[in-house]
């Protein structure tokens, strides 16, 4: 756990640096892709003989067979071997746009592959209450908030205060991560 807190802190530092010469764009991307790669870690950390898949696109035709979108995926598909265990989508903060995208990515995957474990992975929560009752409500996946500070501030984003990952929340994460697997 040390590591991935030290990999975290390291990463998230380094972006003040990046905010000025490359923009903000850099910033958006470099932090989203270090809360996916912490995610990966503490998967990894339970059991490293999980595949996590970048990319693992599926496909999914229409009623009619007619039509297909051969596109569908979310952040992380996480194998032992040929099965896919579980689905996690990866936010910096999660707003209700997020929310709502990635619950319908999750059932439209569920249609192929059958009903497993999905999870939403985010920083910060930036979905008002009542929305998210309403999504947590209608569908089924987990959420997990890994920063200290649980509200996002768009006056403090992370890459200026550091917010620094909760160890109580990693800690749920690796035990609902096994009581998949």
């Amino acid at each position: 756990m040390k590591n991935i807190i030290e990999f975290y802190n390291k990463e998230v530092g380094k972006l003040s640096v990046l905010r000025e010469s490359d923009g903000q764009g850099a910033v958006r991307n470099a932090i989203g892709q270090i809360y996916q790669d912490v995610a990966e870690k503490l998967i990894l950390s339970v059991d490293s003989s999980l595949v996590c898949k970048h990319n693992d696109y599926l496909t999914k035709l229409s009623p009619s067979g007619k039509f297909k979108v051969n596109n569908l995926q979310v952040d992380l598909h996480v194998y032992r071997g040929d099965k896919l265990l579980f689905l996690l989508e990866s936010k910096t903060y999660l707003d209700v746009c997020y929310l709502k995208r990635a619950v319908e990515d999750f059932n439209e995957i569920r249609e192929i592959v059958g009903n497993i474990p999905a999870i939403i992975w985010s920083g910060q929560n930036a979905v008002a209450d009542n929305a998210f009752g309403y999504y947590n409500e209608i569908y089924d996946f987990e959420t997990f908030y890994c920063n200290v500070t649980k509200k996002r501030s768009s006056s403090r984003p992370i890459y200026k205060s550091c917010d620094p990952l909760d160890i109580h929340v990693l800690e749920s994460f690796k035990e609902y991560v096994s009581s998949i697997i």
